[in-house]
């Protein structure tokens, strides 16, 4: 409810602002990765094919249509293999050609990859306790995260040299403090850990995470909702991260078509025109939201973290200082009391009513009244 809060306070002023993020991001866990073999029951009673083929010539044509409809830059997220390796060794011989045309195809179409994991373990040792919610296994040691992990970076610069990967997404948003410690330490180049925002009591030991940037400068992330069978107490929280962050954090899996708890049941068609329904409300609701890959979020939310808005109402117009200004700010405005007129300094884009987004190109912004 904290967007519908800081909606509420914004009524209380002549002219209300605050600092936002305004960005976008769309994560595909789980891809590029082993595609399953074998069939599923949702796929055959809707297609008669294989989940290869269903994934190749149907998921992903859907998810570059979409991308293509509405501009999404989708952050792929690589897992190697799906073994249960928790030593270290690392004999998985995976299917690199479909894993090189799924990530090829997403970095084409201007997208990005991060890091998912060297298989499904998350990044937990045996001191973590998945409380019968899991049966994932814990690592042997710290030594063996990081030799597994060494191989998933290695596989990664193999097929797409030159590519920058900073992003971590953990399975199943599960990821412990040695764990994250492990990867600041031996992997400095990961500068984004993407956990989720909104809690839930039967998963507290979750990476649950505010936006924010750590000691180290590594930010905090967190995916706001998933899948796509986006129900109600996700579009309220959607709802509600607009008008607190202006932003849209989003993850979803290729294998939520195969899964009844994800939806699968109602078949990937219809999970498809909900998603699409979800995505021209979005949208249609914020059409001022900048696209962004996992990469430009973060760079978003830093710049979000550091500014420290001031202002001073005139007769006539009013005059925002901005400090700790880079290069670029975005704040939310309503005008209660006022009509806006023009801007030095920046840019207002108007949402709806009364409520304006305001993008920052110097520290001192003038906006002037009618």
């Amino acid at each position: 409810f904290r967007g519908f809060f800081a909606a509420s306070l914004s009524l209380f002023e002549d002219v209300y602002l605050y600092p936002v993020i305004n960005g976008s991001t769309f994560y595909l866990d789980d891809f590029p990765s082993q595609i399953p073999d074998g069939n599923s029951t949702y796929i055959t009673r809707d297609y008669g094919t294989t989940i290869r083929d269903f994934y190749i010539n149907i998921w992903w044509p859907d998810m570059m249509n979409l991308s293509d409809q509405y501009g999404i830059k989708y952050t792929g997220l690589a897992i190697e293999c799906y073994d249960d390796a928790v030593d270290g060794t690392t004999d998985a011989a995976p299917d690199t050609a479909t894993f090189l045309n799924f990530g090829n195809m997403l970095l084409r179409r201007g997208g990005e990859i991060g890091y998912h994991g060297y298989n499904h373990q998350p990044l937990c040792l045996s001191n973590s306790d998945y409380r019968g919610i899991y049966d994932y296994k814990t690592w042997q040691s710290k030594e063996a995260m990081v030799k597994a992990f060494e191989h998933l970076v290695d596989f990664c610069d193999e097929l797409f040299p030159g590519e920058d990967m900073s992003v971590y997404v953990p399975p199943s948003n599960l990821l412990s403090k040695e764990g994250r410690q492990m990867l600041i330490e031996n992997f400095d180049w990961i500068k984004t850990l993407s956990g989720i925002y909104l809690p839930d009591d039967a998963l507290d030991f979750a990476l649950l995470q505010e936006f924010d940037v750590d000691e180290y400068g590594v930010v905090d992330q967190p995916r706001i909702i998933s899948g796509c069978d986006v129900d109600d107490f996700m579009t309220m929280g959607a709802l509600s991260e607009l008008n607190l962050h202006y932003v849209n954090n989003h993850f979803t899996h290729p294998d939520d078509a195969l899964d009844p708890e994800r939806g699968a049941e109602l078949g990937w068609k219809e999970l498809y025109r909900r998603f699409d329904s979800y995505l021209s409300w979005l949208y249609t609701s914020a059409p001022t939201l900048r696209n962004m890959r996992g990469t430009e979020l973060s760079a978003a939310v830093q710049r979000f973290v550091a500014i420290a808005p001031h202002y001073d109402l005139r007769e006539g117009f009013m005059e925002i200082t901005l400090d700790n200004f880079s290069d670029n700010a975005q704040l939310m405005l309503r005008f209660n009391e006022k009509e806006p007129d023009d801007v030095r300094g920046g840019t207002l884009w108007h949402l709806t009513g009364d409520l304006y987004i305001l993008e920052a190109f110097e520290d001192r912004v003038t906006v002037f009244f009618k």
